[in-house]
């Protein structure tokens, strides 16, 4: 398994879905040699049951959640699973998936800071598959990896981010129900990452967007047919769990380093050890 050294990061991968050029349906059509049958058949199961596109509109979806098998070293594992609507099948239907899986250790994945936009915006997923797709181990120089930008969090987001991240610190979950407001509900979940806790973003499970519910998702945003007009200029959430007073001291301080544009000061109190 080559997961890790010492001036990049490994990423082992996996492409899965139907595909325009085979009548055989859901098949894996490559993986590389870190992905274990055991990280295979996890991966996959994820796959099978994260919902069949129920709106042609659905372009894309990042997935992430702590891996239950280890890689050969015995260390923690993250997938991170991209859904792409791509289209048309061999036999023609529209609205056919294809995934691709990335594997990465917990202790490489910190370097982006546990946020699939950031892996995203490093190029790392394939977007066109052909009979000749190459699927191999993607290598990720550390030092191009940007340094977190806490800036571009808008201040008028800052008393709806606080109450969705007092009730995820405190265990809850949330939710964003999508209607017409894709670049928005997206929009609020990177926020959101990029404001928890780093030791907290490495255990849970997340989604951009997913048509069911299939995992036990901390953060998440599902598609709800509704017979009415949504609101263009809201944002339906929804929210479980009670808030954990005992958790507050952290959101003021947090909150004021961003209002008072101490951004080190805040990234630093992100990557302290969260209980």
């Amino acid at each position: 398994m080559s997961f890790g050294f010492a001036s990049h990061i490994a990423i082992e991968n996996l492409i899965y879905g139907a595909f325009s050029f085979s009548r055989k349906g859901q098949q894996v059509v490559g993986r590389t040699p870190g992905i274990t049958d055991e990280i295979e058949k996890e991966l996959v199961e994820f796959c099978n049951t994260w919902g069949d596109c129920r709106n042609l509109k659905f372009r894309r979806s990042l997935n992430q959640f702590p891996l239950a098998a280890r890689s050969g070293r015995g260390e923690k594992l993250i997938g991170i699973i991209k859904v792409i609507n791509s289209g048309l099948d061999q036999v023609g239907r529209e609205g056919t998936l294809v995934r691709h899986a990335v594997v990465l250790t917990e202790a490489d994945y910190r370097f982006l800071e546990f946020n699939p936009f950031a892996l995203e915006s490093q190029g790392v997923f394939q977007m066109v598959w052909t009979r000749q797709s190459n699927c191999r181990t993607i290598f990720i120089d550390k030092k191009s990896i940007p340094p977190s930008d806490l800036s571009e969090i808008p201040h008028s987001l800052f008393d709806t981010l606080y109450d969705l991240l007092f009730m995820l610190v405190s265990g809850g979950e949330m939710y964003l129900f999508l209607n017409n407001h894709v670049n928005t509900a997206e929009d609020i979940i990177y926020y959101i990452i990029k404001l928890l806790p780093l030791d907290l973003r490495a255990s849970i499970a997340l989604t951009t967007f997913a048509f069911r519910k299939n995992l036990d998702y901390k953060i998440g945003c599902y598609y709800r047919q509704s017979s009415t007009s949504p609101d263009p200029l809201t944002i339906q959430f929804e929210k479980s769990g009670t808030p954990d007073s005992g958790k507050e001291a952290f959101l003021k301080e947090l909150f004021d380093d961003l209002k008072g544009e101490k951004y080190g000061r805040a990234i630093r109190l992100l990557s302290q050890p969260w209980a």
